[in-house]
Order: C-alpha cells, then structure tokens, then sequence
C-alpha cells in the first residue's frame, strides 16, 4: 500500500503591523530639521553674489553709487563780427555870440592889433572892428572921451609896467580915459568875455577926429 505523503508545512503567518500612530509625523520632523540648512546654504549664496555684484545691484541704497550722465560735449557757435558804426556827427549851432575861446595860459598873449576910432564909434575886444557904438562894444567914443558900459577901464600911471599882470591886478577902475591924453597914455580894458587888453594911444586926438589905439590882448581868465 502506497504511503500518501504528508501536505508541506506552511510557515506560520506573521502577524499583521499595526498602523502607524497617528500622531508621528517622522517627514514633517525631517522638513523642519532641514531648514537651518537650507537658510544656511541661501545665506551663503546671497553673500556670495553681494561680495561680487555689491548690494546696489539688488536693493536701492542710499549708498549705491550715483549713475555718472553721460557727459556731453556742446559747441558754442562763434559770434558773427559786428561793426559798431559811428554816431552822427552833429555840429553844434553856433553861438549868437562871436566870442572867441582861446586856449592856452591866461597870460598868453591873443592878439596885437592897432584900431583907428572916430566919435560916435565902438569895439569890442573879440572882434576889433568898429561899429555904431548903439551896438554891444566895449569901448566907444562919446564926446571927449573913450567910455564902456559892459567893461572896466584902468588907466596906468607912466610908471607902471605894460604887462598882463599889471592889467590883471590893479583894481582902479573907471569907465572912461579923455580923448585929450597924450600920445603914450595907456589904460586897460577887463572885458566880460574875460580878454584883458593894454590900450595905448599911439596917434590921432581930439583935434585930430579919430584917436588910434595899439591894443595888446591876453587870454584872461580863458
């Protein structure tokens, strides 16, 4: 009679796991447990980054260097030549008077000239030409004497010098010197235009109709 053979042995079973607790979260804890790490590695990278690029690049510090404009060259154009054109020359309108303006020292001498005068005639020492003594003269011949009415008239003594200081100092005045003075007699004339004249009778008289003057006239007070 054949033998049956024994089934094979099974291998006990092993007992079931039980479920994990519900409160162990073990890769929650790895993650938090990293993040130092990784806080770590990110700090490391920044620094890395500001040490080559500088903090200006990523934050806008007051301590970020200013951008440089560019600098740009411009070319002042250069002004045209002008031509100042001169004023107009304007001539002045002469003056009613015909008084003379001498240059020059006081005591320089203007003019020497000899006049001849009748009676009822005058001059003035800017001109030296006689008219109607009615007109504006300084000396003119009234009656028996040679008179003024704008100048003043000094009559020299025979011993007083002929001189532009003499005229010019001596202060006896008077407004007329006598036809009837004597070939030689001198007298001075201080005009308001400010000539000063020596006046010495050099011919003619009374008896004569006409008395000649040799006049010798300074600058004055010119």
């Amino acid at each position: 009679m054949t033998a049956t053979p024994e089934p094979p042995t099974q291998p006990p079973s092993q007992p079931p796991a039980s479920p994990p607790d519900p409160t162990d979260d073990p890769p929650r804890r790895r993650r938090f447990s990293d993040a130092p790490a990784w806080i770590s590695a990110a700090t490391g990278v920044a620094g890395l980054l500001l040490g080559f690029l500088g903090l200006p690049v990523f934050v806008h510090s007051p301590t970020a260097a200013p951008k440089t404009a560019p600098t740009v060259a411009t070319t002042t154009p250069a002004a045209e030549p002008t031509t100042a054109s001169a004023p107009p020359t304007t001539t002045a309108a002469p003056s009613p008077s015909t008084t003379p303006t001498p240059t020059g020292k006081p005591s320089d001498v203007y003019k020497i000239q000899t006049v001849e005068l009748t009676e009822d005639y005058g001059f003035a020492l800017d001109k030296l030409r006689p008219v109607s003594r009615d007109d504006q003269t300084e000396i003119y011949w009234y009656s028996s004497w040679l008179n003024t009415d704008t100048a003043q008239f000094v009559v020299l003594d025979r011993k007083e010098p002929s001189s532009y200081e003499t005229c010019s100092t001596v202060t006896r005045f008077t407004n007329r010197f006598s036809v009837w003075s004597n070939v030689g007699d001198r007298f001075c004339v201080i005009a308001p235009t400010g000539l000063i004249a020596l006046a010495e009778l050099t011919g003619g008289g009374r008896d004569a109709g006409f008395v000649q003057l040799k006049l010798t006239i300074w600058r004055g007070t010119y």
